[in-house]
Protein backbone atom coordinates (compact mmCIF):
# COMPACT_ATOMS: atom_id res chain seq x y z
CA UNK A 1 0.00 0.00 0.00
CA UNK A 2 2.84 2.07 1.10
CA UNK A 3 4.59 1.65 -2.34
CA UNK A 4 1.19 3.12 -4.24
CA UNK A 5 0.91 5.75 -2.63
CA UNK A 6 4.49 7.13 -2.57
CA UNK A 7 4.19 7.14 -6.65
CA UNK A 8 1.19 8.19 -6.58
CA UNK A 9 2.46 11.29 -4.59
CA UNK A 10 5.89 11.08 -7.10
CA UNK A 11 2.99 11.38 -10.13
CA UNK A 12 1.11 14.50 -8.36
CA UNK A 13 5.03 16.01 -7.58
CA UNK A 14 6.05 16.17 -11.24
CA UNK A 15 2.86 16.80 -12.75
CA UNK A 16 2.89 20.09 -10.36
CA UNK A 17 6.23 20.74 -11.73
CA UNK A 18 5.11 20.41 -15.31
CA UNK A 19 1.87 22.53 -15.07
CA UNK A 20 4.40 25.24 -13.69
CA UNK A 21 6.68 25.22 -17.04
CA UNK A 22 5.60 26.90 -20.05
CA UNK A 23 4.45 25.46 -23.50
CA UNK A 24 2.75 22.24 -21.24
CA UNK A 25 -0.84 20.40 -21.61
CA UNK A 26 -1.73 22.64 -18.28
CA UNK A 27 -5.27 21.90 -18.90
CA UNK A 28 -4.64 17.77 -19.29
CA UNK A 29 -2.46 18.05 -16.13
CA UNK A 30 -5.17 20.09 -13.46
CA UNK A 31 -7.50 17.50 -14.80
CA UNK A 32 -5.39 14.54 -13.73
CA UNK A 33 -3.79 16.40 -10.86
CA UNK A 34 -7.82 16.69 -9.22
CA UNK A 35 -8.38 12.59 -10.33
CA UNK A 36 -5.05 12.05 -8.39
CA UNK A 37 -5.53 14.37 -5.47
CA UNK A 38 -8.86 12.43 -4.48
CA UNK A 39 -7.67 9.03 -5.15
CA UNK A 40 -5.22 9.39 -2.93
CA UNK A 41 -7.99 10.58 -0.23
CA UNK A 42 -9.77 7.83 -1.27
CA UNK A 43 -7.07 5.02 -0.75
CA UNK A 44 -6.08 6.27 2.48
CA UNK A 45 -9.56 6.27 3.67
CA UNK A 46 -9.82 2.28 2.45
CA UNK A 47 -9.27 -0.91 3.58
CA UNK A 48 -7.44 -2.75 0.35
CA UNK A 49 -6.23 -6.11 -0.38
CA UNK A 50 -2.60 -5.47 -2.09
CA UNK A 51 -2.77 -9.27 -2.99
CA UNK A 52 -5.83 -8.85 -5.46
CA UNK A 53 -4.97 -8.08 -9.33
CA UNK A 54 -6.87 -4.93 -8.96
CA UNK A 55 -4.08 -3.32 -6.44
CA UNK A 56 -1.44 -5.05 -8.27
CA UNK A 57 -2.36 -3.55 -11.79
CA UNK A 58 -2.85 -0.06 -10.39
CA UNK A 59 0.04 -0.62 -8.16
CA UNK A 60 2.60 -1.26 -11.62
CA UNK A 61 0.74 0.81 -13.48
CA UNK A 62 0.89 3.87 -10.58
CA UNK A 63 4.93 3.35 -10.91
CA UNK A 64 5.02 3.14 -14.20
CA UNK A 65 3.69 6.88 -14.27
CA UNK A 66 5.73 7.86 -11.37
CA UNK A 67 9.12 7.13 -13.70
CA UNK A 68 7.59 8.99 -17.03
CA UNK A 69 6.48 11.93 -15.44
CA UNK A 70 9.39 12.61 -13.60
CA UNK A 71 11.56 11.60 -16.58
CA UNK A 72 9.00 14.14 -18.80
CA UNK A 73 10.04 16.56 -16.05
CA UNK A 74 13.79 16.14 -17.71
CA UNK A 75 12.71 15.77 -21.00
CA UNK A 76 9.78 17.20 -22.10
CA UNK A 77 9.34 15.32 -25.60
CA UNK A 78 8.02 12.51 -22.88
CA UNK A 79 5.46 14.87 -22.00
CA UNK A 80 2.54 13.24 -24.10
CA UNK A 81 3.62 9.14 -22.96
CA UNK A 82 3.63 10.30 -19.54
CA UNK A 83 0.20 11.65 -19.59
CA UNK A 84 -1.29 8.80 -21.35
CA UNK A 85 0.08 6.52 -18.43
CA UNK A 86 -1.09 9.21 -15.76
CA UNK A 87 -4.37 8.61 -17.57
CA UNK A 88 -4.07 5.02 -17.46
CA UNK A 89 -3.00 4.67 -13.78
CA UNK A 90 -5.98 6.77 -12.55
CA UNK A 91 -8.20 4.54 -14.64
CA UNK A 92 -6.98 1.55 -12.84
CA UNK A 93 -6.99 3.32 -9.48
CA UNK A 94 -10.80 3.86 -10.51
CA UNK A 95 -11.31 0.56 -10.75
CA UNK A 96 -9.34 -0.74 -7.73
CA UNK A 97 -11.29 2.12 -5.80
CA UNK A 98 -14.78 1.18 -7.21
CA UNK A 99 -14.42 -2.60 -6.82
CA UNK A 100 -13.71 -2.50 -3.28
CA UNK A 101 -16.60 -2.19 -0.69
CA UNK A 102 -17.30 0.92 0.47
Amino acid sequence: MENLIQNLQRTIRALETLSEKPQTETEQIEELLDQLFQQKIDLVNMPLNPASPLFQQAAQTMALAATHTEKAVRNPAALREALALVGEATNKLAKLLNGMPS
